[in-house]
């Protein structure tokens, strides 16, 4: 049985720890993820969410982090969702993403748009997000740097 529920402060450490797990994130991903981590813990900032998938009797074995883009209509950005690798492909990813869904789908009609790279060490993502229904939108190529591009994937909801 898992848990899925908005962030709580005490939850801080043990998500910079999945942060660092993550195989894929390099150290500019893992800064960045940290400072988002933090700016959703800040009261006084409200432009990012986070849920944390918590099984029963542990700690957080996953987050997803998205946000509502600025200046638009119901159109969010996934910024990441990661899951602690002992618990890969055991579908904590796919209930955080359900979970998040069913959250702005409740409040009307939305798209979601996820950015990813193109490189072999994001092939496990762009899988996941194909087999949650999300569709490439466009490839900008060389995007990151030479030879990795950006892949953006939307899902309307």
């Amino acid at each position: 049985m898992i848990t899925i529920r908005p962030v709580e402060p005490e939850d801080r450490a043990q998500l910079l720890s999945l942060v660092e797990q993550q195989d894929n994130f390099n150290a500019q991903e893992v800064e960045v993820a940290i400072e988002v981590i933090d700016d959703t813990l800040d009261p006084d900032k409200n432009d990012y969410s986070i849920l944390v998938a918590i099984p029963e009797g542990q700690g957080v074995a996953g987050f997803i982090c998205y946000g509502e883009i600025p200046m638009t209509d119901r159109r969010f950005d996934l910024y990441w969702v990661a899951v602690a690798p002992a618990l890969a492909r055991q579908g904590v990813g796919r209930q955080l993403l359900a979970r998040m869904e069913g959250d702005l789908r409740a409040q009307g009609p939305a798209k979601v748009y996820v950015d990813t790279s193109s490189t072999p060490g994001y092939d496990r993502a762009r899988s996941f997000y194909e087999k949650n229904g999300y569709q490439a939108a466009c490839v900008l190529q060389d995007f990151y740097r030479d030879g990795d591009d950006k892949v953006i994937y939307l899902k309307e909801i």
